[in-house]
């Protein structure tokens, strides 16, 4: 008897072992959503997102993502740790869906990304994402289920619940880093208080809020919204911080600030808002006033509000700016289809703002520009990007109809969606790089998007054949001068040897010299302060920066 039920003993055990095997979960659907991200939904209704990067965003009128057609199979949302977005309306009405797990790497969170998710109960932002814009959960079990008043959401102040009361005083709570929205046409609002954690206020925060006379800006913001305050007919004070990156389309637009200003260009302490009259509308050149530092969205552009007619913007054909800019934001030229000559300031990284100049032919981008887009439909016949570009945006350069030649540094590492969609005069790209470099750039082909890029003539660097090596190297140190003697073989033809110091990271000297054909050693002297390392390399010129061989770091 008792050999009889140890034996179903373990024919029990043995079966429970497998039974998770038997009814485990399997893939029904996967495949790719970003330029390093998967995605796989099993039969369980788990989808899962994986990889590093962002997700692509979606396509077409439903902003739709590759899932989109299984969204009533899909119950719950996995975000794996590398992913660092989730895009405009990811996930919009998926009306199944009752959790998500969003991991510590999300950055940003964007518009309608949940929305009318309406089983959703639970939100968790992770302490990683920056970014959570208005009604990303809107419409959600999780809203629903919040009480009224100010309704905090991780880090950031969501959004603003329920009837506001007469004479509303709000006093935003110290960590805050962004206030998505929530306080539109809330009149009843006469004051607000902001930390200074806060690092944005987004779009529409506080439209239409005419019971506010005066803002305090904290000193840490870097970024507002489009229309963050426009229509706030009231607001008279404005106190405006040092350290704002970025300033949205019509953001004090029609406040009793903005109604005050003088007819010419608007500014706002350090930051050209915008150009108010037709006297200056209609200047053939205007000349930005020294010592500013930013020009916000549209501020030459197109928008009625700000007394534009729609697509049409400053009649400007010369527009001088002053070495101060530090950020040209989006749009900041948009429509200015008389514009033929403008100086871009060095300093700027990221230049995305020339879209429908329709007579600006030529173009001198300086060193400094890292991401460069915003020439949509402009009278382009051919460009030179810096050598120190790592992306061409989303449409950059798209309809483009005069572009016929290009030049790529090999610094591009990225070429966005549609960059040069439709630039069908397009035969000659001039890549300062090898085929093999060409060949590891990620070019977002989707829709063939960027079919005249890739059907024009690709013209390489001289392929290398020098390919030196460092054989060894010795430093010494003479008070502030470094000697350093290195051994080379193998250079065939003319290329430049250099040593860098550095100081806690930090580049403190660079000496450079020339290699000849059968160089054998060199014996080059620098000069700095407690330099900690130094690192040798070897390149191609001093122009194209091809390295020919592998660095040598030295410990000092």
């Amino acid at each position: 008897m008792k050999k009889r039920v140890c034996g179903i003993i373990l024919i029990i055990s043995i079966f429970m072992t497998f039974v998770p095997y038997i009814y485990a979960a399997t893939v029904v659907d996967s495949g790719t959503c970003g330029d390093n991200a998967t995605w796989s939904l099993n039969s369980s209704g788990t989808l899962t997102i994986s990889g590093t990067g962002e997700i692509y965003d979606g396509y077409g009128e439903n902003a739709e993502q590759p899932w989109y057609d299984l969204k009533d199979n899909i119950k719950s949302v996995v975000i794996n740790y590398g992913i660092t977005n989730i895009p405009f309306a990811a996930f919009r009405d998926f009306q199944n869906i009752t959790s998500i797990s969003l991991s510590n790497s999300i950055e940003r969170i964007e518009l309608e990304a949940f929305i009318n998710c309406t089983k959703l109960s639970d939100v968790s932002i992770p302490d990683s994402c920056k970014y959570l814009a208005n009604d990303a959960f809107a419409r959600t079990k999780w809203y629903n289920n919040q009480p009224n008043g100010v309704v905090y959401c991780g880090n950031f102040l969501y959004t603003y619940k329920g009837t506001m009361p007469s004479n509303t005083s709000i006093n935003v709570k110290n960590g805050t880093i962004g206030i998505c929205g929530g306080f539109y046409n809330e009149s009843n609002l006469v004051s607000v208080t902001f930390p200074n954690t806060l690092e944005y206020i987004d779009n529409r925060a506080f439209s239409y809020c005419t019971g506010l006379t005066s803002i305090t800006l904290p000193k840490n913001l870097k970024s507002i919204g489009t229309e963050a305050f426009s229509n706030c007919q009231n607001l008279k004070s404005i106190t405006f911080p040092d350290n704002v990156e970025f300033i949205g389309r019509l953001a004090f637009s029609d406040t009793a600030w903005y109604n005050n200003q003088p007819n010419g260009l608007v500014y706002l302490n350090n930051w050209l808002l915008t150009l108010k009259g037709d006297t200056i509308k209609q200047a053939n050149t205007i000349t930005v006033k020294n010592n500013t530092i930013g020009i916000a969205v549209n501020a030459f552009g197109d928008d009625k509000n700000y007394g534009y007619e729609n697509g049409d913007g400053a009649h400007a054909s010369t527009i001088n700016l002053p070495n101060s800019i530090k950020y040209i934001n989006d749009d900041a030229f948009s429509y200015c289809k008389y514009l033929t000559k403008i100086n871009i300031p060095d300093g700027i990284e990221t230049l995305n703002c020339f879209d429908y100049c329709e007579s600006l032919a030529s173009i001198n981008i300086p060193d400094s520009v890292k991401t460069l887009g915003g020439f949509y439909d402009t009278a382009l016949t051919s460009i030179t990007i810096p050598s120190n570009v790592t992306e061409i945006s989303q449409s950059a350069f798209a309809y483009c109809a005069s572009l016929k030649e290009i030049q790529i540094p090999s610094s591009v590492a990225k070429i966005d969606f549609a960059a040069f969609y439709n630039c069908e005069a397009l035969t000659d790209v001039y890549y300062s790089g090898t085929k093999e470099q060409w060949d590891k750039i990620n070019i977002d082909t989707r829709y063939n998007s960027n079919a005249p890029l890739l059907n024009a003539t690709i013209h390489f660097a001289k392929e290398i054949t020098n390919k030196p090596v460092i054989t060894s190297s010795q430093v010494t140190k003479a008070s502030n001068t470094y000697t350093f003697n290195i051994n080379v073989s193998k250079v065939t033809s003319d290329c430049e040897l250099i040593v860098v110091l550095y100081k806690n990271g930090k580049v403190s000297n660079v000496k450079t010299t020339t290699l000849t054909s059968n160089t054998t050693n060199k014996t080059l002297r620098l000069t700095a302060t407690n330099a900690d390392s130094a690192k040798i390399f070897i390149w191609d010129s001093l122009k194209n920066m091809i390295s020919l061989c592998n660095a040598v770091t030295k410990n000092l």
